[in-house]
């Protein structure tokens, strides 16, 4: 099918005060929807590790925080900090200090070898009034990484576009019922969002501050939570391509090519000079803890596979990928023991008669059907469509077939919110594709209509 020409202004002419309000309204139902959202049992271990906020800000004792090679073995507190991104712990930790909490007040993490009673009698689950302001934190981050995704849309593709992209992303039942819980969702969304659109504005600008700003960028997403690396990484090679193809004699635009080679060596600097501060367990051993972490997380999907069970198959493992993806099945949660808690299902129940659960489509082989075809066509209308600068399109086209892909290799088990930083790139690409379609249909429609001549 030819490249549609993008004829549908309408939208366009509408005042910019529209943004904010159309944005206003997805950010009120994203943050209403936190507080009865069901239970997860990762909430109160996410609360639980509030306390490095204690050990650092209220009794400055940074020793508690250091990684120590003694404490390396075993699921402590230490394989807690350093598996996981610190931005949602952090925020909890400040809510419970401001609460009054002291570090006895905390709960302890959830023992999933335990049943839903059993945690709370031990003291498993955090406070009411903690988890409630604790949910709205994390609920307010997906809130700014939805109008993140609105602007990085709108730079990268079109306004129209960013409208139904922004509602579908708003109103993805797994998006909404991860990001509002008090877990690291809001946050892991919020820092994909920015790096992402740090990464479009510098392609659009190509100034010699926006690489600092997206090293920033970058920083902020890996310690948000670590598999923003990735992204990290893919963005860090197409600003690459940029500059290796913009280092000539002659620039019209921006700085010259010497210039821009040092405005892209800050940026790895501006990456470290944010992740550091806000990771201290590295503090002690910058150089030793990638490696670990990664054997780490290595070790704890093992340990995931043989409690819960994983995928026995490659092709197992692609047709997760189609029901997580595509078909957008939900998930509360990923333990099949949880079906049979009586609190469990009585939240789950509440949660989906509050109009609060999101758009009332996916879940079915059907629509999972539909969406690989939309997400199949807008991706091949992507890599030709001339109505889209190069930039933008090696930026979304790398971005989204590098995570699909190191997603379908490296993910075990059938769980959907491993596959929930997918869902931007999968809203984008079925926004496209229908903006697309609806545009070739109006073309289409009006030049039969100017064809007509009433004289006949």
């Amino acid at each position: 099918m030819p490249n549609a020409k993008l004829t549908m202004r309408i939208p366009n002419r509408l005042p910019r005060w529209l943004d904010a309000l159309w944005l206003a309204l997805l950010a009120v139902y994203i943050v209403a929807g936190a507080l009865i959202a069901p239970f997860h049992g990762d909430e109160s271990t996410l609360v639980f590790m509030g306390r490095d906020y204690h050990y650092l800000f209220v009794q400055g004792d940074l020793s508690e925080v250091l990684y120590d090679k003694t404490k390396s073995r075993g699921r402590g507190e230490q394989r807690l900090r350093l598996e996981n991104g610190t931005i949602s712990k952090t925020i909890y930790g400040w809510l419970a200090w401001n609460l009054g909490y002291g570090l006895d007040d905390f709960n302890q993490p959830w023992n999933w070898g335990e049943d839903y009673e059993s945690n709370l009698r031990s003291n498993r689950a955090p406070g009411e009034r903690l988890l409630g302001l604790a949910r709205l934190a994390s609920a307010l981050q997906l809130a700014l990484a939805v109008l993140a995704f609105f602007k990085f849309v709108e730079i990268t593709l079109n306004r129209p576009t960013a409208y139904l992209a922004s509602a579908l992303l708003a109103l993805h039942p797994n998006v909404l019922i991860n990001g509002r819980r008090a877990m690291m969702e809001g946050s892991h969304l919020l820092g994909l969002m920015l790096l992402l659109l740090a990464s479009a504005w510098l392609l659009r600008e190509r100034k010699w501050y926006a690489y600092p700003v997206l090293g920033a960028g970058m920083g902020l997403a890996v310690a948000a939570k670590h598999p923003n690396a990735l992204i990290a990484a893919l963005a860090f090679l197409v600003v690459l391509i940029a500059t290796l193809r913009d280092a000539r004699p002659r620039e019209k635009r921006g700085v010259s090519g010497g210039k821009k080679w040092l405005s892209f060596l800050s940026m790895p600097i501006a990456a470290a000079l944010v992740f550091i501060p806000l990771n201290p367990a590295w503090w002690s051993a910058p150089l030793e803890l990638p490696a670990l972490i990664i054997e780490s997380r290595a070790d704890l999907l093992r340990a995931q596979v043989g409690l819960f069970g994983g995928y026995n198959t490659f092709e197992d493992g692609i047709f997760g990928f189609f029901r997580f993806v595509f078909a957008a099945e939900h998930q509360y949660f990923e333990v099949a023991r949880w079906a049979e808690f009586d609190a469990i299902t009585e939240q789950i129940s509440a949660y989906e008669s509050s109009g609060m659960v999101g758009g009332l489509i996916g879940g079915t082989n059907l629509f999972g059907i539909v969406c690989l075809a939309l997400a199949a066509f807008g991706a091949l209308n992507l890599a030709r469509n001339s109505n889209i600068t190069s930039d933008n399109r090696i930026l979304l086209l790398t971005w989204m077939g590098g995570a699909a892909l190191v997603t379908l290799a490296v993910t075990p088990l059938p769980w959907a919110r491993y596959y929930l930083p997918l869902a931007p790139a999968l809203v984008i690409l079925v926004s496209h594709s229908i903006f697309v379609l609806i545009s070739a249909m109006r073309n289409r429609f009006n030049s039969r209509a100017d064809g007509i001549n009433i004289l006949d």
